[in-house]
């Protein structure tokens, strides 16, 4: 099997999930509250920001693939401990070893597959293998998400929590056996590199595409968050039923609002694309609110799907435009930097929507919460607009592809 194809198997694997965001259902049936809810995720969103820089460094100073495999070794132990859990403080200990793993891979695995390829004379091929993966990958995801979702509903979520369990040792097997080309560690100490590495990410054309992520994936995960229970309790009392009873519905909603619209997103051809990321600051907090002015569940699914269209575009472009601004011998670093500042402000985030949501209410926390974000993506258009920023968020990757609007 050639490399591009293990890597397609490798990334198919990673994608696939049993349990999906309703995740957060399993934890309310365990008797938390969404206060220890959202601590535990900003637990999980800081433990990124503590790990980040270390294992990225990790990735450029001993091996990408060496980092790779630390993470994927670490998902089934998080995941054993989900099969186990009972109380708060196991929360805890899974909230800690999740973003430990996350932090291995992160800024490793991009870079890893890129310098693969450039090592074959193949980095332009990037967007494209990217997108071949991820239409690969997601009819994969949105069909066992949904699978999980019902055997949750019908048995437990032991079973599908199993299930998991098992691909992710297969996941650990297959990554084991994709290689890693002339792989050369810089020749600066661990310092040098780190301090280096923070001075490049504040160069402009790197610090404002970085605010830019962090304000689009802050408005989509406020929209996704606690997204599970609330649709699920409007659909709990249209059809007299439970939250849990809700779960197989859920899961196949999470497919069609969290997955397959991503399949879209990537496909989208460039102008659209470019036309999404472009737009992506002010349509995802605009939807949020929306989706509270007036609950629908269908309406509350159909904005679902276009917020993951728009955030799908958005993120596709800008990773790639980050891996061809980023120096190679930084990039895991770097990128891992990246995760680092963006995890701080989740976690910063996940600490105080989870206390707002238990004092305020699901529903009016939502719709604050996205006034505030509009505010956010509003300045940000307006700098770009105005001029100031319209340089530094430009996709310059598209300038050196053959006609690239055009596609």
């Amino acid at each position: 099997m050639d490399l591009v194809r293990k890597y397609k198997l490798f990334f198919a694997l990673m994608n696939v999930g049993f349990v999906g965001n309703i995740l957060v259902i399993y934890y309310l049936t365990k008797g938390f509250n969404y206060a220890q809810i959202g601590t535990a995720i900003a637990i999980a969103t800081i433990g990124t920001f503590l790990f980040e820089v270390p294992t990225g460094v990790v990735g450029d100073k001993i091996s990408r693939k060496t980092s790779v495999l630390t993470g994927l070794a670490l998902y089934p132990i998080g995941t054993l401990i989900l099969i186990l859990l009972k109380n708060f403080p196991m929360l805890i200990v899974y909230s800690i070893i999740t973003p430990l793993a996350v932090a291995f891979i992160s800024g490793s695995l991009q870079a890893w597959l890129f310098d693969n390829l450039k090592h074959l004379g193949r980095e332009k091929e990037y967007r494209q293998l990217m997108k071949d993966i991820k239409t690969i990958t997601l009819p994969i995801s949105a069909t066992t998400v949904a699978i999980g979702g019902i055997l949750a509903q019908l048995y437990g979520f032991t079973l599908p929590l199993i299930l998991t369990l098992i691909l992710e040792i297969i996941t650990l097997i297959v990554a084991y056996t994709i290689p890693e080309y002339e792989f050369q560690k810089p020749e600066r100490s661990y310092l040098t590199h780190t301090l280096q590495s923070f001075k490049e990410i504040r160069r402009p054309e790197l610090l404002w595409l970085i605010i830019l992520s962090i304000t689009i994936v802050m408005a989509t995960n406020q929209f996704r968050q606690f997204f599970e229970p609330y649709l699920g309790n409007i659909l709990a009392k249209i059809l007299k039923t439970t939250l849990v009873g809700t779960l197989g519905i859920l899961a196949v909603i999470e497919a069609l609002v969290k997955v397959l619209p991503k399949l879209i997103g990537i496909r989208l051809r460039d102008k659209w694309s470019v036309k999404a990321y472009s737009l992506a600051p002010v349509i995802v907090p605009i939807m949020t609110a929306l989706s509270v002015i007036y609950q629908n569940p269908l309406w509350i699914i159909a904005l679902g799907i276009l917020v993951t269209i728009v955030h799908t575009a958005f993120g596709f472009n800008l990773g790639i435009e980050l891996q061809h601004r980023i120096p190679s011998e930084k990039r895991a670093t770097i990128m891992s930097i990246y995760s680092m500042v963006s995890a701080l402000a989740m976690g910063v985030f996940y600490f105080i929507y989870g206390f707002v949501v238990d004092w305020l209410g699901l529903a009016e926390a939502r719709l604050l919460f996205a006034l505030i974000l509009l505010g956010a993506g509003v300045s940000l258009k307006a700098g770009e607009l105005l001029g100031p920023l319209k340089d530094v968020l430009k996709l310059k990757h598209l300038e050196a592809m053959p006609n690239p609007m055009k596609k």
